[in-house]
């Protein structure tokens, strides 16, 4: 499986990461207004460890900044450097832009809102200034490009295991903590409690959708996400 990862067109390896395995670069669609960035990807326990380490490292932050990594959607999307992480939003703090609504400048979207014709469809972030600051000290996240529970709701992962479709090894990309759960993890929520044949005769189109209906960014996850359920036998 990662063989054929990694033989993903314009892929690269990040020798600079070696000491956390291999972590692969996936170059992003170019788009005009956007600056030139790829997605990286990793095996999950050797990417949880480097989520962690970007907190207090700046040499690591550094590596992934002069490699274009993208963490989001959103230029913005950084890791936090050398901040205490807050455990909760606190108090509502109004926002610079607690009232504006983005709607007329997405000419081009540049991705669908997870509630789409539900304004105001800017992050709660941008509303709120508790809630920019909470998220912005949170520790990247590294998301299973096809979700181990899926996985192992279908049979085919396990938890502790050590074969390439079980946990610790499955595919991840990493990105910001609001990205993931406000917009990936609130896409994928539909599928909680899907049984074992709704998830079998539906995974390809949940993928497909995330990762080529919503934003072009994020074509490069869907290379990966075939790969992963051709090798779990659902993809064909």
């Amino acid at each position: 499986m990662w063989d054929k990862i990694k033989s993903i067109t314009d892929a690269r390896c990040l020798e600079a990461l070696d000491s956390y395995g291999e972590m692969w670069l996936l170059p992003a669609p170019q788009i005009p207004s956007l600056s030139p960035s790829g997605w990286l990807v990793g095996k999950y326990k050797e990417q949880t460890r480097l989520a962690t380490d970007l907190r207090t490292s700046a040499k690591l932050r550094q590596i992934l900044t002069d490699s274009q990594v993208r963490f989001g959607l959103r230029e913005s999307d950084r890791p936090p450097a050398d901040v205490v992480r807050k455990k909760a939003y606190g108090s509502t703090v109004v926002g610079e832009n607690s009232s504006k609504d983005f709607t007329a400048q997405r000419i081009q979207a540049l991705a669908t809102p997870v509630r789409p014709g539900a304004p105001p469809v800017n992050r709660l972030s941008d509303q709120e200034d508790n809630v920019a600051q909470f998220w912005a000290t949170q520790t990247p996240q590294s998301h299973h490009i096809v979700e181990f529970n899926h996985l192992r709701d279908i049979g085919k992962s396990t938890r502790r295991g050590s074969g390439e479709l079980d946990r610790g090894q499955l595919p991840c990309v990493l990105l910001m903590a609001e990205f993931h759960q406000r917009y990936i993890s609130s896409i994928l929520k539909k599928t909680h409690g899907w049984s074992q044949a709704e998830l079998l005769a539906g995974l390809v189109k949940v993928y497909s959708d995330i990762y080529t209906m919503r934003t072009d960014l994020l074509r490069p996850l869907w290379e990966v996400s075939r790969i992963v359920l051709h090798a779990a036998g659902v993809q064909k």
